[in-house]
């Protein structure tokens, strides 16, 4: 048997776009349109009307002051002079930790002299930081507990700047490592442990 197979005719997509074009009633799409913004407007209008007569005063105060401030310019153009990279920036700061907050007050003294600073040389691990400024060991296990994900502790390289303080009963107070153009600060908290901050 022979059999010839019929070739499919061929449809014309931009011919079948133009019939569905002509089909479509735009004067009844225009009418539904129409009645539905009346409905609408008519509903708006019924609900305006129900609110009490403070209540519209008050938003027809409101809304046109929340509009403009939406609207107002948030100063982002201002262009402000960036500071060089990698300055060192004198900041005053109260470094007084919870448990020196607590004692009597006592006359402040200067930041250089509370604070003491070590440069990371190579091959320095923080034990031997730790060693080098006789600040306990029982200290350096508390702060790995609290030393986080990014682990500034135990990653310390070389020329890194840690600084630390000493409470009043010559403790470990805080404890900063420069991570970047970053700190990581760790202080001794009322219970004796450390926290970190960001």
């Amino acid at each position: 048997m022979n059999r010839r197979q019929r070739k499919k005719q061929k449809s014309d997509p931009l011919q079948s776009l133009k019939t569905l074009w002509a089909n479509i009633d735009f004067s009844q799409i225009n009418a539904t349109i129409k009645t539905q913004g009346l409905k609408l407007k008519e509903k708006s209008h019924t609900f305006w009307l129900g609110l009490p007569q403070l209540h519209r005063r008050l938003l027809s105060v409101i809304a046109p002051i929340v509009i403009v401030l939406l609207l107002w310019p948030t100063g982002e153009g201002d262009v402000s002079q960036p500071s060089p990279a990698n300055q060192r920036v004198t900041v005053s700061v109260n470094t007084q930790s919870l448990s020196e907050q607590s004692g009597a007050v006592q006359p402040e003294e200067t930041v250089e002299t509370q604070w003491h600073e070590y440069t990371v040389k190579k091959g320095d691990t923080l034990a031997q930081v730790f060693r080098k400024n006789q600040l306990p060991m029982a200290d350096l296990n508390s702060l790995a507990r609290v030393e986080g994900n990014d682990k500034p502790l135990s990653r310390i390289k070389q020329g890194q700047l840690i600084r630390f303080k000493y409470s009043q009963e010559g403790q470990l107070d805080i404890l900063q490592i420069e991570k970047g153009e970053q700190s990581v600060m760790f202080f001794r908290l009322s219970d004796g442990g450390f926290g970190r901050s960001k």
